[in-house]
């Protein structure tokens, strides 16, 4: 009986993370309308928005009532972005989309103060993170890194790593949809694709109180309904 509950918990936490993700892809849609327009071919942060949305299971359904939808929203969202510093050379970038600015600010000092950290000055964490397009395909027999390379060497790749199971191509964010367009046109799977931040210096180790302390950070990050993404230097595990 005790572990039936204990499955129960952890699928009732699993689905309100996942709903919570959800909500936080319908507002970037709706955000990305407002600047860009619904015509997502020619809205390259609608584009994003959408194919992180389909991804991450997010019904079609539901994209299109949130593109066909936000004219109608009254709603007007802040893009922010925070640059933090934590313990250990802990570096933070926090973007949020906000209708309270001093709301998402306050929160976030809060969740710094108990990881000992703090709102940094512009640009002073953000030179040390590349904005890259980041594509990771499945490895097979016939997908491999020089095939990869053969197929992509009329564009801007930044780095090809191979992992075990998988091969992960950066390029510079112009070049993200050709390259993924191309890996798919050859029969590769993607497994992830997105233009994201990447920390140029990782770091893959932390104390325990330092690493407890930050995994509880990105967890009330996550949780909050303004912010959007959390990205850090950290690489290990937690």
């Amino acid at each position: 009986m005790p572990r039936k509950h204990l499955v129960a918990s952890k699928t009732n936490q699993k689905q309100q993370a996942q709903a919570k993700l959800w909500q936080k892809l319908a507002r970037e849609i709706k955000a990305a309308v407002k600047v860009g327009g619904s015509n997502i071919e020619a809205n390259p942060r609608l584009k994003a928005a959408v194919d992180k949305a389909l991804q991450n299971n997010l019904s079609r359904e539901s994209i299109d009532r949130n593109i066909n939808g936000s004219n109608k929203d009254p709603q007007q969202l802040n893009q922010l972005e925070f640059e933090c510093y934590g313990p250990n050379g802990i570096q933070i970038i926090v973007q949020a989309l906000t209708d309270n600015t001093n709301r998402v600010a306050s929160d976030l000092r809060g969740y710094l103060s108990k990881l000992h950290g703090e709102i940094a000055k512009s640009n002073s964490v953000k030179i040390f993170f590349d904005n890259v397009g980041y594509i990771a395909v499945y490895k097979t027999p016939s997908i491999t890194i020089d095939k990869i390379m053969e197929w992509t060497m009329d564009f801007n790749i930044v780095d090809i790593i191979e992992q075990e199971d998988a091969i992960e191509v950066k390029t510079i964010p112009n070049d993200f949809y050709k390259v993924k367009d191309e890996l798919i046109k050859n029969g590769c799977k993607v497994l992830d694709a997105e233009v994201k931040l990447i920390a140029q210096n990782p770091i893959d180790e932390l104390d325990n109180d330092s690493r407890e302390r930050l995994n509880k950070f990105i967890d009330s990050c996550n949780d909050n309904d303004d912010i959007q993404s959390v990205v850090t230097n950290y690489d290990g595990e937690f």
